[in-house]
């Protein structure tokens, strides 16, 4: 049996796949809705609500990690300091 390691198991749990398997879920509820013409509108609403979540993920990642790199500069000098 394989084990998980850490990058697996964050990978098994990524927003960006929640978020595209909701979007496929819902565009394909959404190819039943008449008329046709609310069906695609409301499909591009939820393709650019998918989008717009997936630039939040994007930009979350991105300022945690500045505050990683930052917490290990910070703790490099304290431990400098330290000694």
């Amino acid at each position: 049996m394989k084990q998980f390691d850490f990058e697996t198991f964050k990978e098994a749990l990524s927003p960006a796949k929640f978020i595209d398997q909701a979007e496929k879920n819902t565009q394909a509820i959404l190819t039943y809705v008449e008329p046709k013409e609310l069906s695609k509108t409301l499909v591009a609403l939820t393709t650019d609500a998918s989008d717009f979540a997936r630039a939040q993920v994007e930009a979350f990642t991105s300022i945690a990690n500045i505050v990683k790199a930052q917490s290990e500069e910070f703790t490099k000098q304290f431990t400098k300091l330290a000694k």
